[in-house]
Order: C-alpha cells, then sequence, then structure tokens
C-alpha cells in the first residue's frame, strides 16, 4: 500500500529523457531497463521515503543497476513526495546539483 502521493518536477521529464537517449545511445533498449527501474524505484520511495538526507532536506535514492540518483524531497504533513532531479552520479555536483 502506497504511503505518499510523487510529485515530479517539470525538469524531472528532461533529465529522465537525457539519461534515456544517452543510454540508448551506448546499448540497445538500455534506456527502456533505465525507465522501467525508474519506476521501480519511484515505488519503492512511495512505501519508504525515509533515506538519508544529503543536502538542503534533500534525499537521494539510487537506481538499483545505473549510475542516476532520484533527488526528492519529503512533505510528512501532506504525505507527498517531490522529486526534483533524476541525475548521474558522474556529474559535477557543484555545476549540477540543485
Amino acid at each position: 500500500m502506497k504511503k505518499y502521493t510523487v510529485i515530479a518536477d517539470p525538469r524531472v521529464k528532461d533529465d529522465l529523457k537525457e539519461a534515456k537517449d544517452y543510454l540508448n545511445s551506448k546499448r540497445e533498449n538500455y534506456g527502456k531497463k533505465f525507465l522501467a527501474q525508474y519506476r521501480e524505484t519511484l515505488n519503492s520511495i512511495e512505501l519508504n521515503s525515509f533515506f538519508q538526507i544529503r543536502y538542503k532536506n534533500i534525499r537521494c535514492l539510487p537506481l538499483k543497476d545505473f549510475k542516476y540518483m532520484v533527488h526528492f524531497k519529503v512533505d510528512e504533513a501532506k504525505k507527498e513526495i517531490h522529486v526534483f532531479a533524476v541525475l548521474s552520479t558522474y556529474l559535477d555536483p557543484d555545476k549540477n546539483w540543485i
């Protein structure tokens, strides 16, 4: 049973498209696997959202097989999870983190 509602920032769509396109350029249908794993990660977050706070009350959860992390914030009062970004762990955090 889901405990929280997930709300994604509009920029997340761009993050996902960029990652999918990049991964497909490296290996056929790899982007599809990435998106499926992203959805699985969101399901995990919906059930248990209290992962480690990394910065400015933003929590992060890595995808299982990809070097990407979902960056999100929990609004306990509203039972909402706000996803702000899905970023590669290879990116420079000083230039790319929220």
